[in-house]
């Protein structure tokens, strides 16, 4: 149940990346996109935690996770095109074609496409695959903060593996280390995660004490503060024993992924009626998620009938 409750709140942070704004002064601002910046690495380390850990056939795993993303997120690229009045042609000439958060679907379709690749790799070289993420970590997450405040880098550069992927792999690691990961004091995950945000909502406040300006790299999915808070936050829930999943919470959790695609839609509307950030927050989160569960349960009764 612990793999649920992350997706929701993952989903719920995604969703105020979205509607946060300066409405209650700009550190309240800092401070939100803070929290909420690891929504999407929560759902990447997610599908590490569920899926590299897994021996199945190429052609058993494709069919089983991306034929479950790909139907629906053609339909819904068709009604952004719509719903966005964007014409089909001038996409040759490069521009977008459906929503701005559509972005992580090709990104975990790219991922995904590795997995069966990964699979092998960690199972016989997973020692090796810790080092490379470790090394991912240093050219990904520690050195551009290093460069942003010209410290002294570590010497690498163009180093092959970029993005997401740490975050993909992490999601197994924290997955099987979890006899030390359930060791580990609770006290110590709330601290480090709370050094995680100071580090985002301190080197945000101090650029703009000294720039003037409200830069928000230190939120970027790949930041040193994100990247912490991160993973604390994904260790903190996977501490618990949860003996069997919640259904109402489960139901919820496997409604995200349509919420996901909806919510931009719901936003639209939901901003004509009023422009205030927790209503428009919590009425987008609600009713996403709402047609989440339908969509859900109307599936189930097709399938059924």
């Amino acid at each position: 149940m612990a793999i649920d409750i992350i997706r929701i709140f993952a989903f719920v942070f995604i969703v105020f990346l979205h509607t946060l704004n300066r409405q209650f002064g700009v550190d309240v601002w800092m401070g939100g996109y803070a929290i909420i910046s690891i929504g999407v690495n929560l759902f990447i380390m997610i599908s590490g935690y569920l899926l590299l850990d897994k021996t199945e056939e190429v052609i058993v795993f494709f069919k089983k996770r991306i034929l479950n993303i790909l139907p629906l997120f053609l339909v819904f690229n068709i009604i952004y095109i719509y719903f966005g009045k964007i014409p089909i042609i001038p996409v040759l000439k490069g521009k977008a074609i459906s929503a701005s958060h559509f972005w992580y679907i090709y990104m975990i379709l790219g991922l995904y496409l590795l997995t069966p690749w990964l699979q092998k790799v960690l199972k016989y070289a997973e020692k090796e695959t810790l080092f490379v993420v470790f090394l991912w970590f240093l050219c990904n997450i520690l050195n551009p903060y290093l460069r942003y405040f010209n410290l002294a880098e570590i010497p690498f550069s163009n180093f092959p593996l970029t993005g997401f992927i740490g975050y993909y792999i992490l999601g197994y690691f924290v997955k099987k280390y979890d006899n030390k990961v359930k060791r580990t004091s609770f006290i110590l995950i709330i601290v480090i995660y709370a050094l995680g945000f100071l580090l985002s909502f301190l080197s945000t406040k101090y650029v703009l004490a000294v720039t003037g300006k409200r830069v928000s790299d230190f939120f970027d999915k790949n930041s040193l503060g994100t990247f912490i808070m991160t993973l604390s936050f994904f260790v903190f829930w996977c501490k618990f024993n949860f003996s069997k999943r919640d259904r109402i919470i489960k139901i919820v959790a496997d409604s995200t992924y349509f919420a996901f695609l909806v919510h931009l839609i719901v936003l639209h509307f939901i901003i004509k009626i009023s422009d205030e950030m927790i209503f428009k927050s919590v009425m987008t989160i609600g009713i996403s998620i709402i047609l989440g569960i339908l969509y859900n349960l109307f599936k189930q009764i097709n399938i059924k009938n």
